[in-house]
């Protein structure tokens, strides 16, 4: 009987670590806030292309969206004990968005436009727009993030210059 509980007890505690998963939902560029249950010492996300995790102190952590997908991360403890564990999803924001999907008949194409207008509309690359469009604007805007992230290095090291 003994040895059946000793079989058992790992599967148990796999099903019970199964209910309790937890799921963070973020929109793509926007920034969620989690309170973990103990101090954490160290952040691992599954896929930081998808979402990015940071320490604001020991106990409080924001989860930023990049790309729509899914991941997970994980906290572990100065002792590297896992804390908190969790699958986080990263979803379209809808507030003020605005999607054009333009069919043509000629050649049965569909292409699909996205903007943000907050409050003047504005054209932003979205994961299942026209792939022509796509690629111009997140190109356009890796441009001005470079450029932003090159003068924010220059403002914090002034002798880079």
């Amino acid at each position: 009987m003994r040895a059946l509980i000793a079989l058992l007890a790992p599967l148990v505690l796999a099903v019970s670590a199964q209910a309790s998963a937890q799921t963070v939902t973020v929109p793509a560029d926007h920034t969620g806030l989690v309170r973990l249950p103990q101090e954490a010492a160290t952040i691992v996300v599954g896929n930081p292309a998808i979402a990015d995790a940071m320490l604001y102190d020991s106990r409080t952590l924001f989860v930023s969206g990049r790309v729509f997908g899914q991941t997970n991360l994980i906290a572990l403890n100065a002792e590297g004990r896992v804390i908190y564990a969790a699958d986080v999803s990263v979803t379209l924001s809808d507030r003020n968005h605005v999607q054009v999907v333009r069919n043509n008949t000629t050649d049965l194409a569909t292409a699909q436009h996205t903007y943000l207008c907050d409050p003047v509309c504005r054209a932003v690359p979205v994961i299942g727009d026209e792939p022509g469009r796509f690629d111009a604007l997140s190109s356009q805007r890796n441009a001005v993030s470079g450029a932003a992230q090159s003068a924010a290095r220059s403002a914090s090291d002034p002798a880079a210059e």
